[in-house]
């Protein structure tokens, strides 16, 4: 049995680099986080792709008022199917029956998935923080993540694309990891 999973972390640039940094604006923004509520969606029985798992998620963060993290891990065992499960964390979040009911009209892959929806137990600060300086260029904090998930022992193959606009930096790291039973 082969069992692939894979993890996607999209995450703010000041949720990332705020671990360990005494400037008040990071601290304050870490406060922030730290308070907003979370929602958890889990999706079953549906055959998904990596394109498709992060389109949904960029899908559920479009829902959401001021996105703080988002994690998502997909699982694709040859037996069982894949699963999805997406931790989003914003200032405000629209009801879980009403984030099932707008997954499964715009995305036709759902149409005999199981979708759940419950809070998220946590919250961002739970998340992996991995330190990058937002003064750094683009390609020197990819490298920095890279050197920091290397050396926290992350195995996989690890890819971590970033964007900077007028909101802010955008950090997208992806895991891929195969596990044979």
């Amino acid at each position: 049995m082969r069992t692939t999973i894979a993890s996607l972390a999209l995450v703010l640039a000041s949720l990332a680099a705020m671990a360990c940094q005494p400037d008040p604006e990071v601290q304050a923004r870490a406060a922030e986080l730290a308070e907003m509520p979370g929602i958890t969606v889990k999706i079953a029985d549906a055959d998904l792709d990596h394109a498709t798992a992060q389109a949904i998620a960029k899908h559920l963060e479009g829902k959401a008022v001021e996105t703080g993290a988002t994690t998502v891990r997909l699982q694709r065992d040859d037996q069982a199917g894949s699963s999805l499960e997406i931790e989003l964390f914003a200032t405000s979040l629209p009801p879980g029956a009403a984030l099932t009911a707008d997954l499964e009209a715009n995305f036709p892959a759902l149409a005999n998935a199981t979708i759940t929806t419950a809070p998220a137990i946590g919250g961002p600060a739970d998340l992996p923080v991995i330190e990058v300086s937002h003064e750094l260029s683009p390609e020197a904090a990819k490298q920095e993540i890279l050197e920091q998930l290397q050396a926290d022992g992350v195995d996989g193959h690890v890819d971590v694309q970033i964007q900077d606009s007028a909101e802010g930096r955008r950090i997208e790291v992806k895991i891929d990891k195969e596990e044979v039973h």
